[in-house]
């Protein structure tokens, strides 16, 4: 039986609250701890998550998949402008971990779809329809997307099954939040997509901080069963991941350094409570 990617995007209308990050860890732990073929496919032409991954490939013995820096000769760009086939621009991260990713040249492509196709569902077809080869390569796609109403983020709702709403304890954040997820609704019911929200994530949580611990408060009534558990606290080893990749390091006695542990263990938690919610959809 051929495989089908269950494909997610993670978003906020908010820059800065952990989505790009969300992506980078959950497509790590699907990889690396429960051995799934897994995809990102970077749509923000920052290519963030495509340096992160980048250093991360550096971080592992070839035996892992790992290796020497890569060099993104090919992009997403080239694979929609220049019809580059897109196995081309799929590069080997770690085992079972491979990333599609953008660069700055990825700005052109909004003016460029936008004049060849003027109706945005023939934009979403198009971009669907140039990465589809992929679908049935990979057990799991996670799109990381820009925080806007854009041709990158709408098609990545287009193509998704689910999408993980990143919340922080911030009253702009849990506006932008809400934001996001009536305009998925809205999309959903304009595009007739199935699009489903299968969690909340609450990120970067001060726990000593009486603000943030009423703006949990609120996210936990606003929110109700779709806010997770798992709190992701303010993390300096997270931090560190955007300049070194990520890592897990080992002690002289073989084991996993603490604060790598523990903050894997956290994504780790996060993967299987989105498990968990999936199964309310069947």
């Amino acid at each position: 039986m051929k495989k089908r990617a269950e494909k997610y995007v993670v978003g906020n209308f908010k820059g800065g609250v952990g989505k790009s990050t969300t992506v980078q860890m959950l497509s790590f732990e699907s990889a690396f701890s429960r051995n799934l073929k897994t995809l990102v496919v970077d749509l923000d032409m920052q290519g963030n998550t495509s340096d992160v991954l980048n250093l991360t490939h550096m971080n592992y013995s070839e035996e892992e998949g790992g290796g020497d820096l890569l060099n993104f000769e090919n992009t997403i760009n080239d694979v929609l402008m220049y019809n580059l086939p897109v196995e081309e621009a799929v590069y080997p991260i770690i085992n079972n971990l491979d990333v599609l990713p953008a660069n700055i040249s990825f700005e052109m492509f909004d003016d460029w779809v936008k004049k060849e196709y003027p109706e945005s569902t023939d934009q979403f077809r198009y971009i669907e329809n140039k990465l589809s080869p992929l679908f049935e390569k990979y057990d799991r796609i996670y799109f990381d997307v820009p925080p806007s109403i854009s041709v990158y983020t709408k098609s990545a709702m287009y193509m998704a099954d689910w999408v993980i709403v990143i919340l922080q304890t911030q009253v702009k954040s849990m506006r932008n939040g809400l934001q996001y997820m009536e305009y998925m609704e809205y999309f959903v019911d304009e595009f007739e997509t199935s699009l489903k929200v299968v969690g909340v994530i609450p990120f970067m949580l001060e726990a000593s901080d009486a603000v943030d611990k009423e703006m949990y408060a609120q996210a936990q009534q606003i929110y109700g069963e779709h806010l997770l558990n798992t709190v992701v606290l303010k993390n300096a080893r997270l931090k560190r991941y955007d300049g070194s990749g990520i890592t897990l390091e080992k002690t002289k006695t073989g084991k996993i350094e603490y604060w790598d542990r523990r903050t894997h263990q956290i994504f780790k938690d996060i993967y299987d409570e989105i498990e968990t919610h999936k199964t309310w959809f069947n």
